[in-house]
C-alpha cells in the first residue's frame, strides 16, 4: 500500500475511531464527565509513516469534545480543546485496511 493511502487510514483512524480516545478521555481531570461529541482534525502532512518498521507519528492533530461536568447541584457543559501529537504502530488486517497496533498520544489532560 502506498504511503499516502496509508496516512488517509491512519487520519481516517483517528478521526472516527472513538476507541483511540477513550484512553485519553478516561485520564481527563476532573474525571465526573460524560462525553457528548468529539470531533478530530488530522492533516495528511502532519503524519509521519515508516513503512519498513510499520510506525507512524502524527506531529500536529486537533481534538475536541463537549464534555457534561456533573455536579451535586447542576451540570455544566464545557468545551476541551487541544492540540496533540502521537505515535505508535500500525499493521494491514487481510483486506488492506489499517488497524492502529499501539499508539501514544500527548494531549493536555486538564479539561480546564
Amino acid at each position: 500500500m502506498e504511503i499516502n493511502k496509508i496516512k488517509d487510514h491512519i487520519a481516517e483512524k483517528f478521526s472516527n475511531d472513538y476507541r483511540i480516545w477513550n484512553d485519553v478521555l478516561n485520564h481527563t481531570q476532573p474525571e465526573n464527565y460524560t462525553c457528548k461529541n468529539w470531533q478530530v482534525e488530522v492533516s495528511r502532512e502532519d503524519i509521519l509513516v515508516d513503512a519498513s518498521s510499520a510506525t507512524f507519528s502524527v506531529n500536529e492533530g486537533f481534538f475536541a469534545c463537549h464534555l457534561l461536568l456533573q455536579s451535586n447541584d447542576q451540570d455544566d457543559i464545557v468545551t476541551y480543546s487541544k492540540s496533540f501529537s502521537a505515535k505508535g504502530t500500525f499493521q494491514l488486517d487481510s483486506i488492506n485496511r489499517i488497524e492502529i497496533a499501539d499508539i501514544d498520544i500527548d494531549i493536555e489532560v486538564d479539561i480546564f
